[in-house]
């Protein structure tokens, strides 16, 4: 069966459809970002939430993250079946507009389990972003510049992560000065609502972006063959490369909990250990987090100049070069005593905590069938979240409350969970380049046309 225009995917010399693909990027871009910034703002409002709620450590941790991680992981696997099948586009239109929908009535909110909902459905809407995006990239992009076009959209993460903390200072002054304020349908509202409210409402009108890109025809699979292509695929896959998948999943599940951990954390730990206030380091994180987000870009550059040069396992290899090389400003990072230089390091160890979703889905790009792409890094994401998103803050938590008992030790909590989970995620990564470069190989020879 012929392809049409649409379904057949763009070649290196297409100048105008890389350019629609590109636009297509910036698109996912721009959500991502917004995604972070509804994710992550509430990690700023940590203080004023639990005066107002009166909620302890481990409830705080609840709202941030493992709330948001455990919904977020599980509705990403029906979702990432559905991007499989049906318009890619509709299905991030809608998780947009319900976790933009979500955010806003967390400001609602007047108690601690209203805001542990209006979190659950933030989670609910933002797992319908990834896995389809991812799918639309590697459908829309050569084998060469796929390393490229997902290190550029997974740069989206970090800078959101900048927009939060930046915009996010200035947002809680803003709504600091205009405490009490008067909002229909809530009465006067606190601070840290009014914030929530800010940051949810442009959703809805970003969401519609969606629809200025046409859909991209998924790479080596006519509609015809699907059904076919589908049956068993995913049984098979998994069965064959069953090692490489589960080294992976350990790596990228430990990177998971340092990042998440440190985002959760990082911004009360600052608070407590150095003193200082939102508006003053909500600047200094958000330059660390642009610097962070350029490394991703130009570390995608790198892999895709290695991959080209015949290195087919460049991904796990030069991700595990990172690894290494930065252990050490890890280890030290939660003992330094300057705020500046914990800064400093903080910015370094974001250069290996960020960028695994980037390798992650570049690698099921280049070894899983088309038809069960989404699927896959859906499986992932699920994965990584549950153990990354909804474990390692909580852990952080629970060291925090339990084992040290004093809210002055969350430094030495959170140096716990990075450093030994940097340590197994490297080992992880080095035991499975033993089996990526057959598995591309392998890939390349029987599915040619994918």
């Amino acid at each position: 069966m012929l392809m049409t225009s649409q379904e057949r995917a763009p070649d290196g010399g297409d100048t105008q459809q890389l350019g629609t693909a590109w636009w297509m990027v910036a698109v996912l871009f721009g959500l991502y970002v917004l995604s972070w910034v509804d994710r992550l703002i509430v990690s700023m409002l940590v203080t004023p939430i639990k005066a107002h709620l009166l909620l302890s450590d481990v409830q705080v941790s609840m709202i941030t993250s493992t709330s948001f991680a455990i919904f977020y992981a599980i509705f990403g696997l029906p979702l990432g079946w559905a991007a499989d099948r049906y318009s890619r586009r509709w299905i991030i239109f809608g998780g947009v507009a319900l976790w933009a929908v979500a955010t806003t009535a967390c400001g609602f909110a007047q108690s601690y389990e209203a805001l542990l909902v209006g979190r659950i459905f933030v989670g609910v809407g933002e797992a319908a972003l990834l896995p389809a995006a991812y799918s639309l990239i590697a459908d829309a992009f050569p084998p060469r510049l796929l390393t490229r076009a997902t290190s550029t959209f997974q740069m989206a993460g970090k800078v959101g992560s900048a927009t939060a903390f930046a915009l996010g200072g200035v947002a809680i002054a803003f709504a600091a000065a205009h405490s009490g304020i008067h909002i229909p349908f809530h009465g006067p509202a606190q601070p840290w609502q009014l914030v929530m409210m800010m940051v949810g409402v442009p959703g809805l009108l970003i969401a519609l972006l969606v629809f200025t890109f046409p859909e991209p025809g998924r790479r080596g699979a006519t509609r015809a063959a699907r059904p076919v292509a589908e049956k068993g695929a995913i049984a098979g896959f998994v069965r064959q490369n069953w090692r490489l998948l589960a080294l992976m999943l350990v790596g990228t599940s430990c990177l998971a909990m340092c990042g998440y951990s440190m985002t959760n954390w990082v911004p009360a730990y600052i608070e407590r250990h150095f003193g200082w206030k939102p508006v003053q380091y909500g600047v200094a994180l958000s330059l660390m987090n642009i610097v962070s987000a350029v490394s991703l870009v130009i570390n995608g550059w790198i892999v895709d100049r290695l991959f080209t040069r015949g290195m087919t396992d460049a991904h796990l290899r030069f991700y595990s070069w990172l690894i290494l090389g930065f252990l050490p400003v890890i280890a030290y990072m939660f003992f330094a005593t300057n705020v500046y230089v914990f800064l400093v390091c903080y910015c370094v160890a974001q250069f290996i905590t960020v960028p695994f979703m980037v390798y992650v889905s570049s690698i099921m790009g280049l070894i899983a069938p088309a038809t069960i792409r989404a699927r896959m890094l859906a499986f992932f994401l699920f994965v990584f979240t549950i153990l990354g998103l909804g474990a390692g803050p909580a852990i952080v938590a629970a060291l925090t409350q339990y084992v040290f008992r004093s809210e002055a030790a969350l430094g030495q909590s959170l140096a716990v969970v990075v450093t030994v989970c940097s340590v197994v995620a490297l080992l992880s990564f080095r035991m499975a380049l033993r089996y990526l470069a057959p598995t591309i190989a392998a890939r390349a020879v029987h599915a040619p046309a994918a």
